[in-house]
């Protein structure tokens, strides 16, 4: 979830962002100066590179997808017109501190790998986790992991007017992603060959359309290439 808090029928969803905009080429690249973007960029069907993103990601889109944001350290596509559903890919984040008032700081004792952010994610108590599972994604290898807020739970960060809220993660981009009310996402983390790791998160900030999202996702996602040779 990005930037200032989003208001959605039935759900407040809290999502802090240092950093936002930029562009792929084709088309051509916006200004490269980290604030939100103004406007999306509809994408014709086609295979396209990372202008801003490091490592650069080239990948594949049908018609119907969106550039929202390209920047140094996450990208941002979405369904044309569906700004509750998203994929997003961020590079070297680190798990967020579980202190109440959440803070943009690390949770302390939580390494970066793929192995360890698993782990940690889910052991958190406001988390309901599927059992992760192998993946590989342009080159990268590391585990897919589903996530919801559990039933019950009724923490939430001070931002997020009273909707349950669980922080995950933070990179030098995004200040605070957080799950929260009836998202469901699902996040693929992955191991760079340097020791950082790259995250990609389908995510259905409502949770009523993850199954289709994950569908029309998942040809893209297979379609990523990361220049990390």
């Amino acid at each position: 979830m990005c930037q200032a808090s989003r208001v959605l029928p039935l759900i407040v969803f809290a999502a802090l962002v240092a950093a936002c905009g930029g562009a792929v080429a084709p088309p051509a690249a916006s200004s490269p100066t980290p604030v939100p973007s103004a406007a999306t960029t509809p994408m014709p069907a086609g295979t396209y590179t990372t202008t801003a993103f490091q490592p650069a990601l080239t990948f594949t889109v049908p018609d119907g997808w969106e550039l929202v944001d390209d920047t140094p350290t996450w990208v941002h596509l979405q369904p044309i017109g569906s700004p509750d559903l998203g994929l997003y890919v961020f590079r070297n984040a680190f798990a967020l501190s579980q202190d109440p008032a959440c803070p943009t700081t690390a949770e302390p004792g939580v390494g970066k790998t793929s192995s360890e952010l698993v782990t940690w994610m889910r052991s958190l108590p406001g988390v309901t986790a599927g059992s992760p599972a192998l993946a590989t994604i342009g080159g990268l290898r590391g585990a897919a992991l589903d996530l919801g807020i559990k039933d019950g739970w009724t923490v939430s960060c001070p931002f997020a007017n009273g909707v349950p809220t669980t922080a995950l993660i933070r990179n030098d981009g995004i200040e605070r992603w957080v799950l929260a009310g009836a998202e469901r996402l699902r996040m693929y983390l992955l191991d760079l060959p340097d020791g950082g790791n790259i995250i990609v998160d389908v995510d259905d900030f409502a949770g009523s359309s993850i199954d289709s999202l994950l569908s029309g996702a998942a040809p893209i996602i297979k379609s990523f290439q990361f220049a990390t040779k």
